[in-house]
């Protein structure tokens, strides 16, 4: 909470230059003066402040408090507002922090606290400050919110974002391939065409039409292994998509 309230905002020679004013509007000058309070950035909030001010040293001086307790009690309720002001404190919140205040200067138990005002004169500023301050807290709470002006820039995100779709599994390779087999495999190549066997040489029909029965025989035996390899594999591709799939 910080020190105690006597004497931080009025001096000595202050609560006398207010002694020897007689009218409200020679207090307000000399709280002005005292305090620099000037109405150049708010002249609205510059009034009430005064207002706020001049009832407080009133009140103190209605129920014959000594100079120390008339500061006193003038701080406790400058730090209140000030606090208000500060933390945009809510009714509740403001209320709890002006009794733990007045406490502080309520009860003789150094360090602590420090016992300027008896049991009624604690009473007596309570019902003030209620009947006062309180009763009109939410003017105060408009009159001396701050503005907050907030300031957003946009920019675009990079972050990378998920595909929205994702390619069958049918195109899928075994994770165990390397990518030159998996390339190799991602699409069979087609048989090669045979050529048709005809032999140029000069010999007879007869021997020549035997051969070439034998080699196209031979050529049509290979072609069969070929495409025997090449449903082998396509087999044993089908069967890896299948347990992916599963899994």
């Amino acid at each position: 909470m910080g020190p105690f309230c006597l004497w931080v905002d009025l001096q000595p020679e202050h609560l006398a230059a207010l002694d020897a004013v007689q009218d409200e509007e020679g207090t307000r000058q000399v709280l002005a003066s005292a305090l620099r309070i000037t109405p150049e950035d708010n002249p609205l909030r510059h009034e009430v402040l005064l207002e706020f001010f001049v009832n407080n040293v009133r009140f103190a001086r209605e129920n014959d408090f000594s100079v120390e307790k008339t500061s006193t009690l003038f701080s406790i309720m400058k730090r209140n507002h000030d606090e208000m002001v500060e933390a945009f404190l809510p009714m509740e919140k403001s209320w709890e922090y002006f009794k733990a205040l007045l406490l502080a200067h309520s009860v003789q138990r150094p360090p602590h606290s420090v016992g300027i005002f008896s049991l009624k004169e604690v009473q007596l500023i309570t019902d003030f400050a209620l009947n006062t301050y309180y009763r009109h807290f939410k003017l105060f709470r408009y009159a001396f919110t701050m503005r907050h002006v907030k300031a957003i820039t946009t920019r675009t995100c990079l972050t990378e974002l998920p595909p929205t779709s994702f390619p069958p599994l049918l195109d899928g390779v075994d994770a165990d391939m390397t990518p030159e087999a998996a390339e190799a495999e991602e699409e069979p190549a087609a048989l090669p065409e045979m050529p048709e066997v005809k032999l140029d040489i000069d010999v007879p029909d007869e021997v020549k039409k035997v051969v070439e029965e034998q080699i196209n025989a031979q050529v049509a035996a290979m072609r069969a292994m070929l495409e025997a390899q090449y449903a082998d594999k396509f087999a044993r591709h089908e069967e890896q998509i299948a347990a992916l799939e599963t899994k």
